[in-house]
């Protein structure tokens, strides 16, 4: 693969933490819940427009120079603005998923190279008549203030010079496109690649707290009591209405760990099929329940739950089986 065509480092690993937030347990389903707060609009947004703008800079880079024939201003001003929305995507990526304590501190040494390409943009295409360093108090006479002209004889695909002019001094700059998207892609990697790690290191740490809890054990251990049991209510079993409490007792323990380790069912995403299971069984056990208190059933409405109640139990075996494999650290 030659480095025309090469796939930016940044397209790789947003697609690798899309894939590993979908799959993840309780991570997405956290997120959603804080929908009302925007933080899963803006998750979606930012992995979005990372791969959208990995499209933009990976097209600027295989141009065979027509755009830039075409109109120079257009796509410096879009290669420019592709870099810096990219930065601010990763960075509100991080902040969904980890809170503000996460934010990218552009004034920090570890992130001095992003910076200086967030300038280079303010100050050339992003506001280029006035640039304030400081904020509102930037003030010309202490060189907080740059004004930009490009010069346009100098604009390629290569790059482009232009001359910044403060109050004191006036300097001339040059800017390689090559050497910027290479260091973007460089920084802001390692930044994905944390959020990966964090993301792993959430999830293993998820798991590891049921990794001796094996929820299919809670049906399959021998026991005197047995859903066929129940059945016995018409001959007054003394073990039929036990064995409905025994099972309801471990499927209440079941439905909690389901929770524990996926979220609360009606807020939970990741386990839709787990999820209509326990739905048929909480309606399940709660007509068998109504029907013991009130002792007001016919025999054959009765059987055809306990019928029900046998077969969810068995279908929830097989979810289990799967859940169990899956929190296996």
């Amino acid at each position: 693969m030659t480095e025309k065509n090469k796939n930016l480092k940044i397209e790789e690993l947003s697609t690798q933490i899309r894939n590993f937030f979908n799959d993840s347990t309780i991570k997405k389903t956290n997120v959603f819940l804080k929908k009302k707060n925007g933080d899963w609009n803006q998750f979606c947004a930012a992995l979005d427009t990372i791969g959208d703008t990995c499209l933009a800079i990976q097209s600027f880079q295989q141009d065979p120079n027509d755009l830039f024939i075409k109109n120079p201003y257009l796509a410096t001003y879009g290669i420019l603005q592709a870099l810096f929305i990219q930065q601010d995507a990763v960075n509100y990526l991080k902040i969904s998923l980890f809170g503000n304590d996460k934010k990218i501190d552009w004034g920090n040494a570890k992130y001095a190279e992003l910076a200086k390409i967030r300038q280079v943009r303010n100050e050339t295409i992003g506001h280029p008549v006035k640039t304030e360093r400081k904020g509102r108090k930037s003030t010309y006479a202490n060189d907080e203030v740059t004004s930009c002209m490009i010069d346009r004889s100098s604009l390629t695909k290569d790059g482009f010079r232009y001359m910044l002019y403060m109050h004191s001094k006036t300097e001339s700059k040059t800017i390689r496109f090559s050497e910027i998207i290479e260091l973007q892609d460089k920084y802001l990697g390692a930044e994905l690649e944390t959020v990966m790690k964090e993301l792993q290191k959430e999830e293993k740490q998820h798991k590891a707290k049921f990794k001796c809890e094996k929820l299919g054990e809670l049906l399959n251990k021998p026991s005197l009591y047995q859903v066929n049991l129940i059945y016995g209510f018409q001959w007054n079993d003394h073990l039929a209405w036990p064995s409905f409490d025994h099972y309801h007792e471990l499927y209440k323990k079941i439905r909690k760990g389901l929770e524990d380790r996926f979220g609360k069912f009606g807020e939970a995403i990741r386990i839709p099929g787990t999820h209509e299971v326990i739905k048929k069984l909480d309606f399940v056990f709660s007509k068998i329940e109504t029907f013991k208190n009130t002792r007001k059933f016919e025999n054959y409405e009765l059987e055809v739950y306990i019928d029900a109640l046998d077969v969810g139990l068995n279908e929830l075996k097989t979810h289990l089986a799967e859940t169990d494999k899956e929190f296996e650290v």
